[in-house]
């Protein structure tokens, strides 16, 4: 499934983009240097402007050039805390990244991203999958006939468009791709409304003469519906509305590394009839919300997302040398992207290795679990989907899915869980264990809050 691709870059994924909108602007607390325009981060940008943005978008990637280097842009962009705090960024208002943007509020969509008849398959947001251990906050466009090994073939790429018009504000090559290919980038509709294309494997010969020779750019490049922003044969894209924050995040600092996320917004309402109609025909989700659903914590019950203690949130830990496994401290208690009807644990480190299961017997629901409630065993199981057909979906052609299952009789594994407060939790994870062996926990527990 295309997805699978995604997942070692997109930890980066421009990180995907920074900060929380609605974290305090941390106070400078003495006079700094007047740094050069000149002057950048190694070789992540250059520039005070461009810096700025760019680590807004890529916070860890900066943060962890900053943690090594005496580089005085280091502290504009990161200024100095209180003992005790972690550095913050400037609120993402002051972000030159927005410059040249108008108004607020939403937009209707007149164009799709794909032209509705290149199009194979929809993917929507809330998929668990490898590394995105908590529920994806991007949907996914497949174009038809597609397959990975056309990946270096440019002929076989599909235009990709812009949904409504607006200012392309920065551009960044995607982290580990080729020169030349696989690039992300944002439009603002307005100043409060934005999407996210991930994965353009070739970009519009306007953009990518506005990004030149750079990794990473900030520009003000106006794009109009319909237009042709990049080539791709199949790409992420999302919607995003900072007027608005989505309630299942109990707590938003957490997202701190990835600010656009707690703004996530329908893939599917803006746009115009009959193009929405025409959309949501290709999308495999057929239950409601067809667009899908990411946050789903409820304070003091076990569902949603969770972080192992001090870990940093969604942030997570690099602590090796080219690590690149943020969500080896994330999990996850929720429901199928497709059929919310089937409990999913999604675990960042599972036998060393990020892996989503179903729950044998599809309870207890975790929305129901609290502190009241006790040890509570989870026996993870394979789950797969059934087309309204009737057939098992095979994860690549288009069908409309009716159902998610678990394959009960094939226990992988045990989670073991319990509520300590409502927001920490107890967790214990058994690869290769069955509820009847085990017990209790061991001195492998680990502590995870939100």
């Amino acid at each position: 499934i295309l997805i699978s691709s995604c997942v070692q870059k997109e930890n980066v994924k421009s990180e995907e983009a920074g900060e929380s909108a609605d974290k305090p602007i941390v106070e400078i607390q003495k006079p700094l240097p007047s740094i050069p325009q000149s002057q950048g981060l190694g070789n992540l940008c250059s520039g005070e402007e461009e810096c700025i943005a760019f680590c807004q978008n890529n916070l860890r990637r900066c943060e962890d050039y900053c943690k090594v280097s005496e580089n005085e842009l280091c502290a504009v962009i990161f200024p100095p805390v209180e003992s005790g705090e972690r550095p913050q960024q400037q609120q993402q208002k002051t972000n030159p990244v927005r410059s040249g943007c108008t108004g607020s509020g939403t937009v209707e969509f007149t164009s799709p991203p794909m032209r509705i008849e290149e199009i194979e398959i929809i993917l929507p947001i809330g998929l668990m999958i490898g590394g995105h251990v908590t529920p994806i906050d991007h949907g996914y466009y497949t174009s038809l006939d597609w397959k990975p090994e056309y990946r270096d073939d440019p002929t076989k790429y599909k235009d990709v468009l812009a949904p409504a018009d607006g200012i392309v504000t920065d551009i960044g090559h995607m982290p580990g791709a080729k020169e030349g290919e696989d690039y992300r980038l944002v439009i603002y509709h307005t100043c409060t409304f934005y999407t996210i294309y991930i994965h353009l494997w070739k970009l519009s010969p306007k953009l990518s003469e506005a990004l030149g020779i750079s990794q990473y750019k900030v520009v003000n490049a106006p794009v109009k519906a319909g237009e042709v922003i990049g080539r791709s044969g199949g790409f992420d894209f999302s919607v995003h509305n900072e007027e608005s924050i989505l309630p299942g995040f109990i707590v938003p600092k957490h997202y701190e590394a990835e600010s656009w996320k707690i703004h996530t917004d329908d893939m599917f309402a803006y746009f115009v009839e009959p193009i929405k109609t025409q959309l949501l025909e290709k999308n495999v989700r057929q239950k409601e919300p067809r667009g899908g659903k990411i946050d789903y914590d409820i304070d003091g019950k076990l569902v949603g997302n969770w972080f192992v203690e001090d870990t940093n949130g969604y942030l997570g830990i690099t602590d090796r040398p080219g690590d690149e496994g943020y969500w080896r401290t994330h999990l996850a208690f929720a429901y199928d992207g497709l059929d919310p009807s089937l409990i999913i644990v999604s675990i960042g480190d599972y036998d060393g290795k990020a892996e989503q299961f179903a729950v044998k017997g599809n309870k207890p629901d975790p929305a129901a679990v609290s502190t009241d409630s006790g040890l509570i065993k989870y026996e993870l199981v394979a789950f797969g989907y059934k087309t309204e057909e009737g057939n098992d979906w095979d994860r690549w052609n288009f069908a409309k899915i009716s159902k998610a299952y678990g394959y009960d009789e094939q226990v992988a594994g045990v989670v073991l869980v319990q509520m300590l407060e409502d927001r920490k939790i107890k967790v214990e994870i058994f690869p290769g264990k069955t509820a009847s062996q085990v017990d209790d926990f061991t001195e492998n527990a680990k502590m995870y809050e939100r």
